[in-house]
């Protein structure tokens, strides 16, 4: 590049890129020397804070502006491909970094080209559905182990797993499936400014409470075009999400046939994340009791063959769940069985005399010896590292 083609160069900024995106033009330095070609990938958060820090492309005219963003709507990501020895655990924590900055563009707090949300937020959901193909069982676990992060931000990612697990096992195209996590994500864009107070929240909500909780999918929709998502099938999902398929939902009533099937996915995993999910006036329902509250309204307020999906995917025990064993052990579920959920594989961390291992000790409870006795309270375990439980690396793999 010569010296003379410096003036046409313009400083990337944070809004144009995030973690897991492709170049979309040759980065330079201040001087014009090259930093990395168009098309490589953006593969860690320290490469994009380098990025971001001393990088520069080449100012696009108007006219190839344009041609760009038509680019981003229309080319729609297969899911992630990560590395094997990935730490799920760790690029779930991007991710509720990455969603912050989403949610603040949502909201007005910052700008985005034209398309450029959408485009980010499909590369989060691929990420999600590469995470999930790269180990479910992990992924939900930290649904039920996570206390990072505020509510309003966990959350969305937690209906977002359970929603593409849900739709991968029904086989839906690919399309469809990005809709639905896109969804998942921003279905309750509406409540961010909100919804950690409401988290704080005891007792019946006020009338004025009430009325903004009713009002959020349609706020939702509002919000979601003015910051330019433009799938039909998304805003469908995030107005429908609380429709009840007995009619009793908002924010129109609908009845069983004429909710969405991806709505009723975003939905159910909506009411499950919430229920598993700690307040600060009391702790998460336990997955048993959560699983079985869902299971009791099957056919009434939600599908009764999707709910009966969810129960067989997520198992009687679901990953994430703290037991004991027969041998009076107790630890974390960290893997289901294919053949039979209900009796995974479960990491114990504490002996029958309540001392704990230097190192978790893997156990089938499909052995009598370790068959699961019951849940016990997630306190009972301590402070748990997710990572060590499924034996993962600790480490960041870029």
């Amino acid at each position: 590049m010569g010296a003379s083609d410096k003036e046409d160069l313009v400083k990337v900024t944070a809004d144009e890129l995030m973690v897991g995106d492709s170049l979309p033009w040759t980065v330079f330095d201040a001087t014009g020397r090259l930093l990395m070609d168009v098309g490589n990938v953006v593969s860690s958060q320290s490469r994009l804070n380098s990025i971001v820090a001393s990088g520069y492309r080449i100012r696009e005219e108007a006219n190839s502006s344009v041609e760009a963003t038509s680019d981003i709507v229309i080319d729609l990501p297969a899911p992630y491909q990560y590395a094997k020895d990935t730490n799920p655990f760790n690029e779930l924590e991007e991710m509720c970094h990455e969603l912050e900055k989403a949610f603040g563009a949502i909201g007005g707090e910052g700008s985005l080209k034209e398309g450029r949300l959408q485009k980010r937020l499909y590369d989060t959901a691929s990420q999600v559905q590469g995470l999930c193909n790269l180990n479910a069982d992990a992924l939900l676990g930290s649904i039920h182990l996570s206390n990072k992060f505020n509510y309003s931000i966990k959350h969305p990612l937690h209906v977002a797993i359970i929603s593409t697990i849900i739709a991968n096992s029904l086989g839906l195209p690919q399309d469809n499936q990005l809709a639905i996590v896109g969804a998942a994500l921003t279905a309750n864009v509406a409540m961010i400014s909100y919804q950690d107070s409401l988290q704080k929240h005891k007792g019946p909500l006020t009338r004025d409470q009430a009325e903004r909780v009713k009002k959020h999918p349609e706020e939702g929709v509002l919000m979601l075009k003015a910051a330019g998502i433009t799938n039909q099938l998304w805003l469908d999902i995030v107005l429908q999400h609380h429709e009840k398929v007995d009619g009793s939902g908002y924010p129109n009533g609908l009845i069983d046939e004429d909710i969405l099937t991806e709505a009723k996915i975003v939905g159910l995993a909506d009411i499950y994340s919430a229920m598993v999910s700690s307040r600060p006036y009391r702790p998460g329902l336990t997955p048993q009791r959560s699983l079985k509250q869902l299971f009791m309204q099957r056919g009434s307020f939600f599908d009764a063959s999707l709910t009966n999906l969810v129960l067989s995917e997520l198992g009687i025990y679901p990953p994430g769940a703290t037991v004991q064993l027969a041998n009076g052990e107790i630890g974390v579920v960290v893997k289901r069985k294919s053949l039979d959920t209900s009796k995974p594989v479960v990491s114990s961390i504490k002996d029958r005399f309540g001392v704990r291992f230097m190192h978790p000790v893997m156990r089938d409870s499909g052995d009598k010896r370790y068959a699961i006795k019951g849940d016990v309270k997630p306190e009972q375990l301590g402070n748990i590292n997710p990572s060590i439980l499924w034996g993962l690396k600790l480490m960041r793999v870029s």
